[in-house]
Parts: C-alpha cells; sequence; structure tokens
C-alpha cells in the first residue's frame, strides 16, 4: 500500500530548505498539485505544528507531518520530501525526511502507516533515503517495505490487490 501512496509524483527532492514552514509546504505541494488535499490542509499542518510543538519528528532525520482527518483532504495520499541538509523543527530536531500524511478518515491510512514504521525502524533506510539522488532510488526501498498483508478489522486500499 505505501508504494501506492508514495510515487514518482509525490516525491520532492531538494538540497536544502530556509524553514520547517516551507519544509512543509513544498513536502506538501505534490499532493495540491494533484488536488489530493486543499491548500487549508497545509496551514493546518503548520498551526498543529506551531501550537504543539515538533511532536511530528518522531525518529531522528524525519518528521511525519498531518492534520485531522477530513480536513482538507480528497483523498488519502502521501508525499515526501528528502533534503540533502536538515531543517531544525526545534533544537535537536534536525529532519532530513519530511512525509506529509493526508487521510480523510481514522483507518484507511494505517496499513501504510504500519508499512512506512517498518521501513523507518531501519536507521540505513534512512540514510539510503537521505543519499539517494533520484526519485525511483527511494521507489525502490519503499517497494521492499510495501505488501499487501491487510490489518485485521480494516478493509483493504482500494485497488489493492
Amino acid at each position: 500500500m505505501l508504494h501506492q501512496l508514495i510515487t514518482r509524483e509525490t516525491i520532492v527532492l531538494k538540497d536544502f530548505v530556509s524553514h520547517w514552514k516551507e519544509a512543509v509546504r513544498i513536502a506538501s505541494l505534490p499532493l495540491l498539485q494533484l488536488k489530493y488535499i486543499e491548500d487549508h490542509y497545509i496551514q493546518a499542518m503548520i498551526k498543529i505544528i506551531e501550537q504543539w510543538g515538533p511532536y511530528v519528528v518522531l525518529t531522528p532525520h524525519v518528521a511525519i507531518t498531518h492534520a485531522r482527518p477530513g480536513s482538507g483532504v480528497n483523498q488519502l495520499s502521501m508525499s515526501l520530501l528528502r533534503l540533502k541538509e536538515s531543517v531544525s523543527f526545534d533544537r535537536g530536531k534536525e529532519v532530513h525526511l519530511i512525509i506529509v500524511l493526508a487521510a480523510v478518515d481514522n483507518h484507511s491510512h494505517l496499513k501504510a502507516l504500519a508499512e512506512l514504521s517498518n521501513l523507518l525502524s531501519r536507521e540505513e533506510n534512512i540514510q539510503k533515503i537521505i543519499q539517494a539522488d533520484e526519485a525511483d532510488e527511494i521507489l525502490e526501498i519503499i517497494r521492499q517495505y510495501s505488501n499487501d498483508v491487510e490489518i485485521s478489522g480494516y478493509p483493504r486500499f482500494p485497488g489493492s490487490a
């Protein structure tokens, strides 16, 4: 499922950005252009981080940004921004990978999130993604962690085999 959400069209490769807000906006841009999210979803993600702090930095080098399900989300989607130089979300919260999660409800994204968690649990995967020069390199890593295991009690992602 993860490979159905993070695709060549939803990966952005940049060397650096000047501020974490810029990183969130740039990471969201593919989803906005594809009309999977509305602009106010981006503003909601930024506002939540301003209010609650950098809780989105879940592991060294990685932030997963999101807002309330359905709030400006037209379709379940994810995007990924890879930065060569880290951006600071707060002191000691240096991030190279910003993943935007846009959920339409409280459960349809859980399988992809589980696959993403499995991928990010290995530091070598994070480093490979940071060092990647092309989206296809990142997609190959994602494909290794994307499978068709159904989470008990939750429906499969539409279109998955």
